[in-house]
């Protein structure tokens, strides 16, 4: 009896691969097609949505997306993963307008929002038909972003910062931090150990 549970969990297991692998290759060239750069890969763990200009997106090798994942690219926007990477689930990447730049072995986890733009509250009473104000948003190198938080407009984020979860990051973190809070300050820096 036991013999079976582990050969039909195993079975199992090697199944959801095969889905997920299958999947992950139909998604990565169904964004080459609508025109995104899409490195080696590329690994999506159930639905994600690319919105708007897919020709302004670059995903790099070995990048894995999860569940609910929405970019949002306008025709002024531009978005680019960099390789190792993972966006985690219903994580919301908003470059209408502006750029998003994350690097390399990024990990952001569940529920974030990240937005390159936001209304010129000041130009017109309507705040619909007000403009937008742009501010590229730079994410490093090894950054580890928490779950439920907020990059704003304009944040540069440095190598190897870690940012606590709940965050809402409205100023710039420098590199090798560890910062946490509403708004978003550093608490102390990373001391790596030598092994």
């Amino acid at each position: 009896m036991r013999a079976i549970k582990t050969v039909l969990a195993v079975s199992r297991l090697a199944c959801q691969r095969s889905v997920c692998t299958f999947f992950s290759f139909w998604i990565r060239w169904k964004y080459i097609f609508s025109g995104a750069s899409v490195g080696s890969r590329l690994k999506v763990i159930g639905r994600c949505k690319i919105r708007g200009w897919c020709n302004n997106v670059r995903i790099g090798n070995y990048v894995d997306i999860h569940h609910n994942v929405c970019m949002i690219v306008g025709r002024k926007g531009y978005l680019q993963i960099g390789d190792r990477s993972s966006i985690s689930y219903n994580t919301v990447l908003n470059a209408g307008v502006g750029r998003i730049i994350i690097g390399e072995k990024t990990m952001i986890a569940g529920n974030c929002y990240i937005v390159s733009n936001d209304h010129d509250i000041y130009a017109t009473l309507s705040v619909r038909d007000c403009g937008h104000i742009i501010g590229d948003v730079y994410i490093g190198n090894n950054v580890w972003i928490g779950a439920n938080v907020v990059v704003t407009k304009g944040v540069h984020i440095g190598d190897g910062a870690v940012i606590g979860a709940g965050s809402v990051v409205t100023k710039d973190i420098p590199p090798m931090s560890i910062a946490f809070g509403i708004p978003c300050r550093g608490v102390s820096k990373r001391v790596l150990r030598n092994e």
